[in-house]
């Protein structure tokens, strides 16, 4: 494997919808940060009870699983070496693109206000070389625009395997698209699992995302000898 392509797919990420703007937990969170509540980032510890009626409210207004599961990717060797290119594609079928040199707030605070300017702006820094990008798109619009040799999904509903074993059969593939789901109950949508050529679990239990994330990027890591431990050592 030459390249990782990972995606963090129908991810908990978006804008609070119209339709839960006029309910006081809404209002109250966008007058105390100063927002207009169509600017807001829908999230559950906030949002809770104005997300009752949601259509597939199990699967949305989780940002912290997208933060958390970007952390274990982009701040890794093997996005150091230029060798992972990493992607959110959200539960409303935007599409956003992290160049390798970025670097995501630590606290989850500043980091929801950066993805709001993103969702406001289409690209951050507004200005000079932009490190995070949105645009609309499904996921199977990205998967014909990167044309990646192989894709394979992670779901608790997969086929059960060793990770060690799913990296190690990926050796003589160029460019892997790993989709792993970024939200916190639930399976892929049927249209989404078409796009698969294999999905695999990993454990017998549903795994949270960012841990997925960490242990398939570290198995990456030393299927194509990335040896950062000597590197430490020398």
């Amino acid at each position: 494997m030459n390249r990782l392509i990972l995606v963090l797919a129908e991810s908990a990420l978006e804008t609070i919808p119209e339709a839960l703007w006029r309910y006081p937990e809404v209002r109250r969170d966008a007058y105390e940060r100063n927002l207009s509540p169509g600017e807001l980032l829908l999230d559950r510890s906030y949002h809770h009870r104005a997300m009752r009626y949601l259509k597939d409210a199990h699967k949305r207004g989780r940002p912290d699983i997208v933060h958390f599961s970007l952390l274990n990717a982009l701040e890794t060797p093997l996005s150091e070496e230029g060798l992972l290119r990493v992607y959110v594609h959200t539960v409303q079928d935007s599409i956003l693109e992290f160049d390798p040199e970025v670097r995501l707030p630590r606290n989850y605070m500043r980091f929801k206000s950066l993805i709001e300017q993103l969702f406001k702006t289409g690209r951050v820094p507004p200005k000079n070389k932009a490190l995070i990008t949105l645009r609309k798109g499904s996921l199977a619009d990205l998967k014909n625009e990167l044309k990646p040799d192989m894709v394979i999904g992670f779901s608790s509903g997969g086929s059960l395997k060793p990770l060690h074993s799913i990296v190690s059969s990926l050796t003589d593939v160029k460019a892997v698209m790993a989709v792993i789901g970024c939200f916190p109950h639930g399976e892929f949508k049927e249209e989404t699992m078409k796009l698969f050529d294999s999905c695999y679990a990993i454990y017998p239990k549903s795994l949270n995302a960012w841990i997925v994330v960490a242990r398939l990027v570290y198995e990456v890591e030393k299927s194509i000898g990335l040896n950062f431990e000597k590197a430490y050592c020398s």
